[in-house]
């Protein structure tokens, strides 16, 4: 194999990417079925946990399907215009059945360009309307949402489309404290309600076997490696990357090094600056602590378990703690033990 299987680029399928059956099979059950159990769902995980790279995945597979659309949405543009401009490519109306919003893009119309929210909420509506009749289902894809007045307003016209019967299907990313942040603001109870689909880490199993078929390893090679990013997709990718580039197929100190690097820059340093302080002084007691033990967490901490507790299941709910174990806890991600303790180093 001459071409790097593994990619550093968020986002794009790899030609090494480990599919995630189950989840990718959930979203596309239910949305080819014809009682569907949700119109909508949100994928959450930790930053570099494969988000983006399942929703792409389950778009490209409706892309391929003769009957549905798909809009891929920038959560940071305008989402009524961005729809109804990607699906003016294939749902045409007439310009009488718009009462008198003057409109101006291909297959619509002629007139002023500038239109108001209701507008365009009004025309999107009449386009999915149009999408029925044709017996085309529509689906829109939107990566990294946030608490934003864009995202709200927009899930708000969502949930009118579907109440109406109308074929469009929503399917989208966030970070776990982002979607937190969105589904408690006002108003907010159908995004609350959206089915989740929580990334954790890759099958170590699956992990194991591809870094034996892409480096010709035995079982004993690879488990070192499994081990070592602790099916953590990004560093699954940057180690694949590391050795493969260096002609390589073992773990020496300089590729350790690379990989420290290339995580704090690529992810742990962003995961880092989103920690509120008090999530970060728990964060850097786990790091110290000797036998990974909540008690000895919060003897450092001074916390009784009142006031650890919140901290804790924030740390979960954000991917970046193990508590399976009774009394003890494991940070999930590769060598982030490490990262804190050298991060640890720059605030003195």
């Amino acid at each position: 194999m001459s071409k790097n299987p593994f990619t550093i680029i968020f986002g794009i399928e790899p030609d090494s990417m480990i599919p995630r059956n189950a989840e990718y099979n959930q979203v596309i059950s239910d949305f080819t079925s014809s009682s569907p159990v949700s119109y909508a769902y949100v994928i959450t995980g930790v930053r570099g946990c494969g988000k983006t790279v399942l929703m792409t995945s389950i778009q490209n597979h409706f892309s391929k399907q003769g009957d549905w659309i798909t809009l891929r949405l920038n959560p940071d543009l305008d989402l009524y215009e961005s729809s109804i401009s990607q699906l003016s490519e294939h749902i045409s109306i007439k310009s009488e059945i718009i009462t008198e919003a003057s409109v101006s893009f291909a297959g619509i119309g002629g007139g002023v360009a500038r239109r108001s929210l209701s507008d365009n909420e009004t025309l999107l509506k009449k386009m999915l309307i149009e999408a029925k009749k044709k017996k085309k289902r529509v689906l829109i894809t939107i990566d990294e949402v946030s608490n934003t007045a864009n995202i709200k307003t927009f899930f708000h016209s969502y949930q009118s489309f579907i109440g109406e019967r109308l074929p469009v299907f929503l399917l989208i990313t966030a970070l776990p404290e982002n979607f937190s942040a969105l589904s408690n603001a006002k108003n907010s109870t159908f995004i609350r309600r959206l089915p989740k689909i929580r990334l954790h880490g890759l099958s170590d199993v699956l992990v194991e076997d591809k870094y034996m078929e892409i480096f010709s390893l035995n079982q004993d090679e690879a488990l070192v490696l499994t081990k070592l990013i602790k099916g953590y997709p990004y560093a699954f990718q940057l180690l694949g990357t590391l050795l493969w580039d260096s002609h390589k197929k073992e773990v020496d100190d300089s590729i350790l090094r690379e990989l420290d690097t290339m995580l704090y820059d690529g992810s742990y340093k962003a995961i880092w600056d989103h920690l509120t302080e008090n999530e970060r002084r728990v964060v850097l007691a786990i790091a110290h602590s000797e036998d990974s033990t909540i008690k000895s967490i919060r003897q450092e901490l001074g916390m009784e378990s009142n006031q650890f507790s919140p901290y804790r299941e924030n740390l979960k709910d954000n991917g970046l703690i193990d508590t399976n174990t009774y009394g003890k806890i494991y940070f999930t991600l590769p060598r982030f033990k490490e990262f804190t303790n050298r991060i640890e180093r720059y605030m003195i």
